[in-house]
């Protein structure tokens, strides 16, 4: 049987709402990249990476909030 998480990374994701949950990841997480899950945005504020593929990492995410009709500045 095919374990379909193999060669994923595994992080315990802190979310600034104060829950968490396990997510699997492709590649690294890294300070500064954008979690899209649920309909919602979120920027990495914090990692610490997996020991190894056997464990997990720990990485906390604070909302993006987005402002409605923003226009850039000129």
């Amino acid at each position: 049987m095919h374990d379909w998480t193999a060669g994923q990374l595994r992080y315990l994701v802190h979310f600034d709402d104060g829950g968490s949950g396990m997510r699997q990841r492709p590649e690294p997480l890294t300070v500064g990249a954008t979690l899209n899950d649920g309909g919602t945005s979120y920027c990495v504020t914090s990692v610490e990476q997996p020991a190894h593929e056997r464990t997990f990492g720990h990485a906390w995410v604070e909302t993006i909030v987005h402002q409605q009709g923003a226009t850039a500045a000129a």
